[in-house]
């Protein structure tokens, strides 16, 4: 997955069953589209269901011109397996956690709501925004059951009862860039000199003194420094605490250098012309869909990134390049599934993610679109988007498994065998299975989270200037309750560290 992007930890990211109806003898559909191996369970008839519509919150980079298409292909699809409807409810990523907030708040009737780095599951379980889904998952998602390890459902449980479903795919962070290949070939970048951030300057200034139309250093308020080649970050908070690796103390960092490195280079970066002038309050889809960005950062340099980027990035081949060994909490909860409380068919919405997570036809009718008209298959597994579409949200990270997504072109064929090697093999955060429960500082949290979405795109960005704001964020971060704040969170931190036995070395 692409998880773009949007957020310090993230930015993280199909299906089985023949069509019942609406087939020809030979094993096509009547559009022409193959099916796929049908699903290991049997769908359930009408006759054992009543109809219900179903509705399914969402985030994507941008709406899609084709979105009321493909809601009417997939309500096809699914009337005839679990006898309900859907209503697809993107909303864009950047307004995503506000729009949810205010949806739960509400408490709106909804079925489906994706949880993850925008909409966190524990913060919203605790909030009682979320349904426990264990005796759903028994009763209704065979496929899900059997296919999720362990290890991620653990990630996901919250004193004892499951949350969301997971949306396989890596469970591994990589700091790095993506350059785009036309410019790293004319300006003869040294891909293999680029060790850190900073090293990229002198192709920055390139592209600034020579391609006028192009923003060097595609910042629209996302977080990229890879502050993991030094510092373990502690999962569930608000993104700034942190332990040195190695350290045998385990003491607690709150704003460590390398962490607000983020904003000191942004603050340069702009000064000097990389970052786009409005960067602050840009669409980032404007300029990455047109191949108007030479370099982005990246969190998730997973198997088969160039692809990915590729296609988000007007369709021009992208180098990807590390700048930080991969890494895992040993589990990822970016991506996922939950069920609202407030959901009228919960059973039925636990069969339809069953069935988008086993059904390689409807997971890829999601991701792609329809055949033809959207896509076309370069082979039998291997996909590619036509010019004219409608309909490319490429967030495939954002519906199910990716391990059922078609390949694009340029993958490897073993990319999602890569990934699962990777999810096994990366380095271990010691500190990754933290889990935060806010509640005992719920308002202090709140107010903390109005001064960051005041200031935080500002910095990141480099229009607010970091040496000159960075005082008043502190100072307004101490009055909304900081001191109060950090001290929870070193009071949980402390008693997870004894639970697991991560034995302190005692000082001297």
């Amino acid at each position: 997955m692409i998880k773009s992007k949007m957020y310090r930890t993230a930015f993280l990211f199909g299906l089985c069953s023949a069509i019942t109806a609406g087939c020809s003898s030979n094993g096509t559909k009547e559009n022409g589209q193959s099916n796929e191996s049908p699903s290991s369970s049997p769908a359930p008839t009408q006759a054992q269901l009543k109809q219900v519509e179903l509705s399914w919150y969402y985030p994507v980079p941008a709406m899609q011109g084709d979105q009321q298409k493909i809601e009417e292909e997939v309500n096809k699809y699914i009337k005839e397996k679990i006898n309900a409807t859907v209503k697809l409810m993107p909303v864009p990523i950047g307004d995503y956690k506000q729009k949810l907030n205010t949806v739960t708040a509400a408490s709106e009737a909804v079925d489906i709501i994706w949880t993850g780095y925008l909409f966190p599951v524990e913060e919203n379980a605790r909030k009682g925004s979320l349904l426990p889904i264990d005796d759903l998952i028994e009763k209704h998602a065979p496929n899900l059951k059997k296919d999720v390890p362990k290890v991620m459902w653990d990630g996901l449980t919250i004193d004892g009862q499951k949350y969301a479903i997971p949306n396989q795919q890596t469970n591994t962070f990589q700091w790095g860039v993506s350059v785009q290949k036309r410019f790293a070939d004319k300006y003869n970048l040294d891909v293999k000199s680029i060790k850190k951030m900073e090293d990229l300057e002198p192709f920055l200034e390139k592209i600034k003194q020579n391609e006028p139309d192009i923003i060097p250093y595609g910042n629209f308020g996302s977080q990229y420094y890879p502050v993991n080649t030094t510092l373990w970050g502690l999962p569930g908070v608000d993104g700034y605490f942190f332990v040195k690796k190695g350290d045998p103390n385990y003491e607690l960092l709150r704003y460590p250098e390398e962490a607000l490195m983020n904003f000191k280079l942004a603050s340069k970066w702009y000064k000097a012309g990389y970052i786009y002038k409005d960067a602050a309050t840009a669409k980032e889809a404007d300029f990455y869909s047109k191949g108007k960005v030479a370099v982005r950062g990246m969190n998730t340099l997973n198997p088969g990134v160039e692809a990915d980027i590729k296609a988000a990035n007007g369709g021009f081949d992208v180098i990807a390049i590390p700048l930080s060994d991969a890494f895992t909490n040993g589990y990822s909860a970016t991506t996922n599934q939950s069920i609202s409380r407030t959901s009228k068919n919960p059973e039925r919405a636990m069969m339809f993610l069953d069935l988008v997570n086993s059904d390689k036809y409807l997971y890829n009718l999601l991701c792609y679109g329809i055949l033809d008209q959207h896509y076309e298959k370069v082979s039998d597994n291997v996909v590619k988007a036509k010019a004219e579409s409608k309909y490319a949200p490429n967030v495939n990270w954002v519906f199910g498994s990716v391990f059922n997504s078609y390949l694009k072109e340029g993958q490897a064929a073993n990319v999602w065998e890569e990934t699962k090697k990777r999810n096994e093999t990366a380095e271990q955060n010691p500190i990754g299975g933290f889990k935060f429960n806010s509640e005992p500082v719920n308002t202090e949290k709140a107010n903390m989270s109005a001064v960051w979405a005041e200031y935080s795109k500002g910095m990141a960005t480099g229009t607010m200037d970091f040496d000159a704001t960075w005082p008043t964020v502190l100072e307004r971060l101490k009055k909304a309750g900081e001191d109060k704040y950090a001290a929870e969170v070193k009071k949980q931190f402390e008693a997870y560290l004894k639970e697991k036995g991560i034995n302190k070395v005692p000082q001297k």
